[in-house]
């Protein structure tokens, strides 16, 4: 009606209405008219001087916060807009409190913040929705589009903004004791903190090769330029060394999908390894076989007990989604040689393996401390008993996600 039949129907109404000299018609076309331009007028400058814009209360939380998401719509001009509809993307894991929620309609995975407002000139509105972060997990809100109609509903003029907000929901951390895990075997007795401890990364000097070194501590540059064999003196630290290595794996087959219960309970594991550690004094690293979101990166921190260094910890264990780059036990071995000597090794896993038993049985052999971890019971795999293991529930998610509906109640 606003466009090019605007002007048809119009310039039809006039010619008939001069023919037949009927002035009922002629004012109907008057009538046709003025709204016709009224609605071209309307159209546009419906959006001129109109902003819409979100923001988010936290851009970092736990498992569990509640966070708030701010929508506000501004119309700084004379012209009311009765219709407008403001629209916001933000992930569907997470659970919306207060607010209403429609499907995205370009993801199936992504919902909408929807508010319907009707504005007068001069006006700002904002909406305020309640997101209960009840997944873990990197998330983006939006971007966000806004529709404004006109008073009689014939037209829509919509514009959007591609401005994201992103929303980093850590791990939930839990004691030792909530896992039922013994502190003392995990980390080591307390004593252990006042023993000296070999760095094989910082070498001090070198001296003349006695029978009983380690071969793995010949210094064979020295032994080349000083003609016969030297040995590594290394310089020693006070400092324990604990390093995690975290399974995201939980398939059995290459062609399951992820088990989100074994997959949560475990990270929940390793961050509240992790937490307990570095509360102790212990330098912690951590070896995921999982790159970074949308990277190729694999997920490696070097022991550290740096007053950063949990955050950074906790921001990689948001990243796991449970598709494994390469086995934990190749992880082991590719990154295991390069730890500090007197490391204790943490392994992680929901699904042991026979390969995984034989190469902490290499590496206790080689005189590392190894432990294991299993998380659930989503295999068969019966670990032999000169291999130290520990048993986590993989209920641990789940019952915190319950915990959290019934507080909601």
């Amino acid at each position: 009606m606003v466009g090019e039949s605007w002007l048809l129907i119009t310039l039809t109404l006039l010619i008939v209405s001069l023919i037949t000299q009927q002035i009922p018609l002629l004012l109907v076309t008057l009538l046709v008219f003025l709204t016709g331009l009224l609605i071209r007028i309307w159209s546009h400058f419906a959006l001129s001087r109109v902003t819409h814009e979100h923001h988010i209360s936290s851009e970092k939380a736990f498992f569990g916060d509640t966070i708030t998401v701010d929508v506000s719509v501004t119309n700084r001009k004379m012209l009311p807009l009765p219709v407008v509809e403001v629209g916001l993307e933000a992930p569907e894991e997470l659970k919306v409190i207060r607010g209403s929620v429609i499907p995205a309609a370009t993801d199936p995975f992504r919902i909408n913040l929807s508010s319907f407002l009707s504005m007068g000139w001069y006006h700002k509105v904002t909406r305020r929705y309640q997101i209960e972060c009840s997944k873990r997990g990197y998330y983006t809100f939006g971007p966000s589009i806004i529709k404004v109609r006109d008073p009689f509903g014939f037209t829509n003029q919509e514009a959007e903004s591609t401005k994201t907000d992103r929303l980093l929901v850590y791990p939930r951390i839990l004691s030792l004791k909530e896992l039922g895990l013994p502190s003392t075997e995990i980390l080591g007795e307390r004593r252990i903190r006042r023993q000296l401890f070999e760095d094989p990364l910082r070498i001090v000097s070198s001296r003349d090769y006695v029978q009983g070194d380690p071969l793995n501590r010949i210094h064979w540059k020295a032994t080349a330029r000083r003609g016969n064999l030297q040995t590594k003196v290394l310089e020693s630290t006070t400092t324990p060394n604990l390093v995690i290595f975290l399974d995201v794996n939980t398939m059995e087959t290459r062609f399951q999908a992820p088990l989100e219960g074994p997959l949560e309970s475990a990270i929940i594991v390793a961050s509240s390894i992790a937490s307990h550690a570095i509360n102790a004094g212990h330098n912690v690293g951590l070896f995921v076989n999982e790159p970074y979101r949308g990277t190729r990166e694999p997920i490696q921190l070097a022991p550290s007990r740096h007053p950063d260094h949990l955050q950074r910890i906790l921001v990689a264990l948001a990243h796991p989604q449970g598709w494994p780059l390469h086995t934990i036990e190749r992880m082991l071995s590719m990154e295991g040689r390069n730890l500090p000597w007197g490391a204790s090794i943490v392994i992680v896993t929901p699904t042991p393996t026979g390969s995984l038993v034989g190469s902490i049985r290499r590496f206790k052999r080689a005189g590392r401390s190894v432990s294991l971890i299993q998380v659930g019971n989503t295999t068969d795999m019966v670990i032999p008993r000169d291999v130290p293991t520990h048993f986590v529930s993989d209920r641990i998610h789940q019952d915190l996600v319950e915990a959290l509906e019934v507080t909601a109640r």
